[in-house]
């Protein structure tokens, strides 16, 4: 019986051994895995500051992956270049018991290059962890190691960095042997239990039991409402040069100095050049637009991302002479052309993206993606985005307008915002003459002009093969039945920024038959409303980012021999949300009968709190309840 015993305590022990109970997946509370595709079980970034330009950063992650969704909470690599180094990486995976299935030591990391086709060199890489689950939950603990000679980005603290992701527990410390003082901004903190300790140096944040966000159709973005901590220090370096700065003020003054300045000298022929293109012109705005039609007729994107020019523009007249360069270099440029016949501008920085972000304006620190162009204008500042090829003059779209942005001048920054696309300007109206046989068949006319938001989501078709033109409207009109594209035109008025479509295009089975009468759906084109699930327990606030105006007029020309026999009343609706109003009457055209439907369909931009999801719900299945309405015809021969 001793030996017995003896025995199991052998295998028992053994096994312990070759375990960590730590991270058993069954060990994690229930309300963490709810609504999570992961699990962070214990993450510790430690940051320290060395010296103005020495930043080393440690971290330790370990996060159990519930199922495959929660692969993108892993985050087990890290980026380097020449300024930063990689000094230890090393992972170890566990099973759902806690047995170790592998380990990573540095040497057995991927290693590859962290940029895009559109760069054309850069030394950005990343080192990452390849590996294949083969069943869940499993958990990985990651290590690393990482020092830095730029101390202008300091990292921000997120225990929370997307949906599905929990946190059993959280830790930020930052020390400051350097003594630099520093600064710092807390958001949505209230509401949780966070240990903290700071000061002008240091910072130390710590936090548990945060359960997972559950996405929700329309929630604002999740950086608006979880909780993180940013970072900056008012003594920095960004590869090699160094700077101060407390406000914005200075922190652009900064930037011009050592990032900008002097880097605008052109050769006397191209401003020989730019001066004769823009001698008749009548005005400095009209300079304007030829001189970014020059740039967009002469140069083409193309990022070089080495040391300092991952920050700093190329030099104007190196653009000039290779015809190329990234959004810094060819707004560098432009504002270049612009500054070689008296007209002022300003480098701007901005968060690029169709989700709107803006520069914090409270916390000056090294921000944004991407660079734009401002000019100075009585009335309303001209934008110019200066990598594209085909955007119109003064037009920024979705992808920069309505934000914060940082005009960096030489006496220093300062925040503005881009230009604010109203609703009646992202406007959308169509024009239908629809031709209809007593076998449900149709041949259609449509003329459709998209201005505002609406002109830079379609434009861009014109310069598409006819296939893949043909495809687009089969794959947005694909209630019509058999549909066969005729004609295709367009017009593209970069002037007004107003965008045609002309098309004739006809298809089968529009209208039902029912005996003698036809059922005619008075919905030709389906109005862009959002399909929303019900949810009764919803709990992020409700978000329309841009305002939109919808404006159709279908006229339906009747068969021969058939007469209207009922149509639907005249229906206006106004909510918050915005208004829905349709008109459907019956008209005489060249002796024939016709019924013209007029629909508007405003929606408003705005954020509404999470209550009020259910009467937006309510307002979208409405409309799409009433664009539904059929009219009845009737054959009277």
């Amino acid at each position: 019986m001793y030996k017995y015993f003896f025995f199991l305590f052998v295998v028992f022990t053994t096994t312990l051994s070759a375990q960590d109970i730590h991270y058993q997946s069954l060990l994690i509370k229930p309300e963490l895995t709810a609504d999570a595709n992961a699990v962070v079980r214990n993450e510790e970034i430690e940051i320290e500051i060395e010296a103005v330009d020495k930043l080393t950063i440690r971290t330790r992650r370990v996060i159990t992956v519930l199922n495959e969704h929660g692969e993108n909470h892993i985050e087990a690599y890290d980026f380097y270049d020449d300024n930063s180094k990689i000094k230890n990486q090393e992972a170890i995976i566990y099973d759902k018991l806690g047995n170790e299935i592998k380990k990573f030591k540095k040497k057995h990391f991927e290693d590859r290059s962290a940029v895009g086709s559109g760069t054309l060199i850069s030394d950005d890489r990343v080192k990452y962890m390849e590996y294949t689950a083969r069943e869940y939950p499993y958990t990985v603990v990651y290590e690393s190691e990482v020092q830095k000679n730029s101390t202008v980005f300091v990292q921000a603290w997120k225990p929370i960095a997307g949906y599905y992701l929990s946190v059993e527990r959280s830790s930020y410390i930052l020390k400051n042997p350097a003594g630099i003082p520093l600064r710092y901004e807390e958001k949505n903190l209230s509401g949780i239990e966070v240990e903290k300790s700071t000061s002008d140096f240091e910072l130390s944040y710590s936090v548990q039991n945060l359960p997972a966000y559950n996405y929700e159709r329309l929630s604002p973005s999740i950086n608006n409402f979880s909780p993180h901590v940013l970072v900056a220090l008012n003594e920095f370096s960004l590869v090699g040069v160094q700077g101060q700065a407390t406000s914005w003020s200075e922190f652009g003054k900064w930037q011009y100095d050592h990032l900008l300045k002097g880097r605008t000298t052109l050769s006397p022929e191209t401003i020989a050049k730019i001066s004769t293109l823009t001698s008749d012109a009548e005005d400095n705005i009209e300079k304007a637009r030829r001189i970014y039609q020059y740039v967009q007729d002469n140069t083409r994107y193309i990022s070089v991302q080495l040391g300092i020019g991952g920050w700093q523009p190329m030099d104007a007249v190196e653009v000039d002479q290779v015809r190329y360069g990234d959004c810094k270099a060819l707004t560098n440029y432009t504002k270049a052309l612009l500054e070689s016949q008296q007209i002022q501008s300003y480098y701007t920085v901005v968060y690029g993206g169709e989700d709107k972000t803006d520069i914090d304006k409270d916390f000056p620190s090294m921000q944004g993606n991407h660079v734009i162009l401002n000019i100075p204008s009585e009335g309303e500042d001209i934008w110019l985005e200066c990598t594209s090829q085909t955007t119109p003059f003064n037009y920024l779209g979705d992808f920069t307008d309505n934000r914060n942005v940082l005009i960096i001048k030489p006496e220093g920054g300062e925040i503005a915002r881009t230009k604010i696309y109203q609703v009646h300007e992202n406007l959308q109206e169509t024009f239908s003459t629809i031709t209809l046989d007593e076998k449900g068949a149709f041949n259609a006319s449509l003329k459709r002009r998209s201005k505002g938001v609406a002109y830079g989501e379609i434009y861009h078709i014109n310069r598409q093969t006819e296939k893949d033109q043909t495809l687009y409207y089969k794959r947005n009109w694909g209630h019509f039945k058999n549909m066969n594209l005729e004609e295709m035109a367009f017009t593209n008025d970069r002037d007004d920024q107003e965008f045609t479509e002309d098309l004739k295009f006809s298809g089968d089975r529009f209208t039902s038959k029912a005996g003698n009468r036809l059922l005619l759906p008075l919905n030709f084109l389906i109005p862009e409303t959002y399909n929303l699930p019900r949810n009764e327990k919803r709990k992020l606030p409700l978000e329309i980012s841009r305002g939109r105006t919808f404006e159709d007029t279908f006229e339906y020309l009747l068969p021969a021999g058939f007469e209207p026999e009922s149509i639907p009343e005249y229906t206006f609706l106004e909510t918050d949300f915005g208004t829905f109003e349709l008109s459907v009457v019956i008209k005489a055209k060249e002796g024939a009968k016709t019924i013209q439907v007029k629909r508007k369909y405003v929606i408003n931009e705005g954020l509404w709190p999470a209550e009020s999801y259910g009467d937006f719900r309510n307002f979208m299945y409405t409309i799409n309840s009433l664009s539904n309405q059929k009219a009845v015809i009737v054959a009277t021969q």
